[in-house]
């Protein structure tokens, strides 16, 4: 169950769990509140990183709160005004508010990330020039497996729109639907994308190749949460991630990742790449 509350002027998705009754020291404190990158769906976001929250609200005797945003432009614009004090967000974004506005790394989700071109069985892609001319299946132009799947694709010689024409889908689980259907003649798709499409579909589908992979999810502070408190969670979180208490083993198997890290510098100044691209589709004029 969620429900929608303000706070600093932006409409919100939180867990109504987050109103459960703190310890009497932590009642006067403002909620820690967490934003998730809105890559899956909300309902799903919040149900997955419940254990967290439950973990972090009992760790530190205060109130935590679970938020995210109807897309990733917004989330990134929440993430600007620093409407967050911790984030869940992906390794381009997290090295542009770095950049942009002083975001400090936490920790980084283990496994990293594959990115795969896949296609249906039944229409199979024997080289990428079968590409020409046809429609490549693409759940989110913003995204970090997208941004480097269309990279890869240009070293290659193929450039969008010249090429090939993108086709954006609404969800990760319709990208075998569009590919059984023949909508479109490949997919880019992260590993876990891949494993969410029913199994009924993702039977159906075949790897053509993994064309990268990437760095995983990073938990970025924001420039507020500063000295022993930024310690703290530290702390706290990498603890959580060794799955000791039931919420961390909830948390992992909920959602697929086997634990956290710290960042290397050197993740995160790779992102450089990306940082010009980035900024122009997230953010907006002003």
């Amino acid at each position: 169950m969620t429900q929608s509350i303000q706070r600093r002027g932006f409409s919100v998705a939180v867990l109504s769990s987050c109103l459960l009754p703190v310890p009497a020291r932590a009642q006067a404190a403002w909620p820690l509140e967490i934003g998730l990158l809105p890559n899956i769906s909300a309902r799903v976001l919040l149900q997955q990183y419940q254990p967290l929250r439950d973990y972090l609200a009992q760790a530190l005797q205060r109130p935590v709160q679970l938020s995210t945003a109807p897309d990733w432009a917004s989330f990134y614009g929440r993430m600007a005004a620093v409407d967050y004090d911790l984030v869940v967000t992906a390794p381009h974004m997290a090295r542009l508010a770095q950049v942009d506005h002083g975001w400090m790394p936490l920790l980084q989700m283990v496994p990293d990330v594959e990115g795969l071109l896949v296609h249906a069985t039944a229409r199979p892609l024997k080289s990428l020039s079968d590409l020409r001319g046809k429609a490549l299946a693409l759940a989110n132009l913003q995204s970090l497996v997208s941004l480097r799947g269309l990279r890869w694709l240009a070293d290659n010689g193929l450039q969008r729109e010249r090429d090939f024409n993108i086709l954006r889908i609404p969800t990760d689980d319709s990208v075998g639907q569009l590919l059984l259907r023949g909508d479109a003649m490949a997919a880019l798709v992260s590993a876990g994308e891949f494993r969410a499409i029913p199994a009924a579909a993702r039977d159906q589908l075949q790897l053509f190749t993994k064309f990268a992979e990437l760095p995983g999810l990073m938990i970025m502070a924001c420039p507020r949460v500063v000295g022993e408190q930024a310690r703290l969670l530290k702390s706290h979180l990498l603890e959580f991630a060794l799955a000791r208490s039931s919420e961390g083993a909830a948390f992992l198997g909920a959602t697929g990742f086997t634990g956290m890290r710290a960042v290397p510098p050197a993740v995160l100044s790779a992102m450089d790449t990306y940082l010009k691209t980035t900024r122009e589709m997230l953010v907006k004029p002003s």
